[in-house]
């Protein structure tokens, strides 16, 4: 495994101590990743070179002698804008990593991340990642994969993780993403994502292709271009499903406050609601009503408006995720129901919100093709 410098792993204890107070504090207002620094945005320094990952982003490391990439906007040499692999804008933030899935002789790189605690016996987790192949790779594959451990994996390899590391470990702790079309995408980033059931061993996920060369689906995405499949890779995410929803309880979309005037949701954000997602396709009798509210700051026709205009972003976030329409009714109701006290900054932010029942209930008009309103 490399290791960082002296310098680097003070700057890493000093940093460690401050940031993990930070998210402890308010991971429990927004709470749902359990992945410390998920989308890379936390440093000890700028990258300034190839294969610095380790040594630049706090609570990831590599597993492998494997040299993964870290690039950030706040860099001329290792910049998210223009690199030795391509070009790709962040996802989220301002950087993300960069691993060849596939190489030449079995060569590979991973990432491996720290999680806030370990994960529940028996709990179901909504596990993903954001990857875009680089421009540059002539290769594209089928299968990438997360692998959890108790402890911090340490493999004096350049190649892939050993099988009989996997056994030794449990292969239950494997979850592998395939993609019938592949992971070919050199413009757009593409989810990887699945479920899994966890023992309750698991504190670090490492991701990455976890299959030998000989093993792993391939095909060529053009000539004269690298011979690997390189990959860039933002926003790791573990999510404990919630099978635990009440009926007829009203809940609030948590972290999803608006702006002023807004009712646009960030792709960060979004993953906030995947365990609600989880939870209503496992349950396919279950329909949800989605309510839409305001602060006092405007007039009361305005603000009916935006509340419904908020609610409807939600309620076609999760027809996007595959939801059925017809089981998704929503309702704006302005200021009419604040929550706190519409006096104070920090009153008016809770007022702009979304809140959800989720029941069995039949409701007379639910979001069609059209998407109607409901009336009542």
């Amino acid at each position: 495994m490399l290791y960082p410098s002296y310098k680097v792993k003070l700057k890493r204890t000093l940093y460690f101590i401050w940031i993990t107070f930070f998210y402890c504090g308010f991971q429990t207002l927004v709470a749902q990743n359990l992945v410390l620094n998920p989308s890379f945005e936390d440093l000890v320094q700028c990258p300034e070179k190839y294969g610095g990952f380790q040594d630049d982003v706090l609570f990831w490391t590599e597993p492998t002698y494997g040299s993964t990439d870290y690039f950030n906007s706040c860099s001329s040499i290792m910049t998210v804008n223009r690199n030795f692999a391509g070009k790709q804008e962040t996802f989220d933030g301002n950087g993300y990593a960069g691993i060849y899935a596939y190489g030449p002789k079995e060569y590979r790189e991973y990432i491996e991340g720290e999680l806030k605690q370990k994960l529940k016996k028996n709990k179901k987790y909504t596990v993903s990642a954001m990857v875009s192949l680089s421009e540059k790779s002539e290769f594209a594959i089928d299968e990438l994969g997360f692998f959890f451990t108790g402890q911090q994996l340490e493999v004096q390899t350049k190649k892939s993780i050993p099988r009989v590391l996997m056994i030794r470990e449990g292969l239950s702790h494997y979850l592998g993403i395939t993609k019938r079309s592949y992971f070919n995408d050199k413009t757009n980033w593409t989810a990887v994502k699945g479920v899994y059931t966890a023992d309750g061993t698991e504190r670090y996920i490492t991701f990455g292709n976890l299959k030998v060369n000989g093993q792993t689906g391939k095909y060529s995405t053009g000539k004269n271009l690298k011979k690997a499949a390189y990959y860039y890779v933002d926003m790791i995410s573990v999510i404990e499903i919630n099978d635990q929803y009440s009926l007829d309880e009203i809940y609030v979309f948590e972290g999803l406050n608006f702006d002023v005037d807004g009712f646009g949701i960030e792709g960060s954000l979004q993953k906030q609601i995947e365990p609600l997602i989880e939870y209503l396709k496992d349950n396919p009798s279950l329909n949800i009503a989605i309510y839409g509210h305001t602060d006092d700051v405007g007039s009361k026709s305005y603000n009916k408006a935006l509340s419904r205009k908020r609610a409807r972003t939600l309620g076609l976030l999760l027809v996007n995720n595959g939801l059925s329409p017809f089981r998704i009714a929503w309702k704006g109701y302005g200021d009419e129901n604040p929550k706190m006290t519409n006096s104070t900054k920090a009153g008016r932010e809770k007022n702009r919100r979304v809140e959800f029942i989720i029941s069995k209930k039949q409701r007379q008009f639910y979001a069609s093709g059209v998407f109607e309103d409901e009336d009542n």
